[in-house]
């Protein structure tokens, strides 16, 4: 048997070395482009500001091309930001939404904390009497119990062989387990799709071994499909090739099991992988270490109202069990998908940020291009240009901007996108939607950063417009 865990590997808590990092690099990236405008500041020659005008004391066309420059690179910068936020939201949404096989909603699991040592004949008997006395409330429709948690990244696998079939040297025979208990698959909601569930008398007797009468199972759709392909399985066998026949009496130990059930694919290990092969098996005194108990409870009942009674009749079966640590099967499917989320919140932050900037950055090279142009601007005015000429001419050069630093951006983002490929899901990273989203959105945005100094623009006095030498 190998047991398997997913830890966690992202975490968002406060650090100090990460503040003190931000911090020294905030300052330094202060000074360093800082420093450029203060020396060419220092070397202006006194003589030639005081004769400029307001027309030319501004800058020079150098300057121009830098601050059009600074203003492409912002806004590809925000587009390749704007891909990743969007693909990674499209991957959160495609793992929230996907076919999971087993329903999450109105389904309550908890886990039971011993403080001491029990007798696990006594912890078995004890599980079965707490199912019993759950399933008589009133708000409770099913319950029933399993081993490892739901989409924790838990679980335990072997290598299954089915009696008949005939393996490849290299094939990998490696299957998921689970210990059930009665009325699994009707608290979860997933569908038997031939045979039955297990039964009490099934849990009663999961625990005698005598190395002749077979276990009995329950397999999934991918298990089915690998060992048996279009055959009914039912009442077919399988056993684990790596372990012999030994003397003593666990349930390792030369262990068949005779499959009484085939049961629909189900997402239990992680929502990106596909189901893997598994079979379920009846949970006894050799295998009730630590189970998770799962409640299916009717539409009204509310949570908090329910963790109170299952604490309650928890405390009454289980005189020496503490901490139950209620859950909603939407709360674990959250939970499990954490790091999806804070991903796509972050890129989305940083995403909206840097178009932030890049909107004022377009803003302030336009407001700049309109001063240095007042003299056109009136001159077109007074000939007759119409308002919406002028308003077109500086748009116009705000949406130029934006498509050559969005042309750049595109390049970058898919050279990003496909370095991100394997965090996706459901989504690849040439998604022809993200890319088409995030481009009208930094046209729109060019649009509307442009519109205040073109408005600005039109209201020029072509008098005194034409005194500026």
């Amino acid at each position: 048997m190998q047991l398997e865990s997913n830890p966690v590997s992202f975490s968002v808590a406060p650090d100090l070395r990460v503040f003190l990092f931000t911090t020294g690099a905030a300052l330094l990236t202060g000074i360093v482009f800082g420093l450029a405008p203060a020396l060419h500041s220092s070397r202006i020659d006194l003589a030639t500001a005081l004769k400029g005008t307001a027309g030319t004391v501004a800058g020079s066309s150098s300057r121009q091309r830098l601050n059009r420059a600074l203003v492409v690179t912002q806004v590809a910068l925000s587009l390749v930001l704007l891909v990743g936020a969007g693909l990674f939201i499209r991957t959160l949404r495609n793992l929230q939404g996907s076919d999971m096989g087993f329903n999450r909603e109105n389904v309550v699991q908890f886990d039971i904390d011993f403080v001491n040592r029990m007798d696990s004949k006594q912890r078995t008997a004890l599980y079965q009497e707490l199912l019993l006395r759950l399933e008589a409330l009133p708000g409770v429709q099913a319950a029933s119990l399993y081993g490892f948690g739901l989409l924790s990244g838990n679980g335990w696998s072997d290598r299954v062989l089915a009696e008949g079939y005939v393996a490849t040297p290299d094939e990998d025979l490696t299957c998921q387990g689970m210990w059930v208990g009665p009325k699994f698959f009707e608290t979860l909601g997933i569908k038997i799709l031939s045979g039955r569930d297990f039964t009490q008398q099934d849990a009663r007797s999961a625990g005698i071994t005598n190395g002749v009468a077979p276990r009995v199972a329950v397999i999934n759709e991918a298990m089915a499909r690998r060992y048996f392909g279009d055959a009914i399985p039912l009442g077919r066998r399988f056993y684990f090739p790596d372990r012999p026949e030994r003397k003593s009496q666990t349930w390792n130990a030369g262990v068949t099991f005779e499959i009484v059930g085939v049961a629909k694919d189900a997402k239990y290990h992680s929502l990106r992988r596909e189901s893997p092969p598994t079979f379920y098996a009846p949970f006894s005194h050799d295998t009730a270490q630590g189970m998770t108990v799962v409640v299916k409870v009717r539409g009204g009942s509310r949570s908090s109202a329910t963790a109170v009674v299952f604490q309650r009749i928890v405390g009454e079966v289980f005189a020496r069990a503490r901490d139950l640590n209620v859950k909603t099967m939407d709360d674990v499917v959250n939970a499990s998908v954490h790091q999806e989320r804070v991903i796509a919140q972050l890129g989305g932050f940083f995403s909206i940020f840097a178009l932030a900037l890049a909107c004022l950055g377009l803003y302030g090279v336009l407001s700049f291009a309109v001063v240095q142009r007042t003299r056109e601007i009136g001159v077109r005015v007074a000939l007759g240009a119409p308002r919406r000429h002028v308003l077109l001419l500086v748009i116009r050069q705000g949406v130029k901007l934006a498509l050559t630093g969005a042309a750049v951006g595109i390049a970058g983002a898919f050279a990003a996108a496909r370095l991100l490929s394997s965090l996706l899901f459901g989504v690849t990273p040439t998604d022809p939607l993200t890319f088409l989203g995030v481009f009208l959105l930094l046209v729109l945005v060019a649009v509307l950063a442009s519109w205040l100094p073109a408005s600005r623009a039109t209201k020029v006095d072509p008098m005194e417009a034409l005194r500026y030498e």
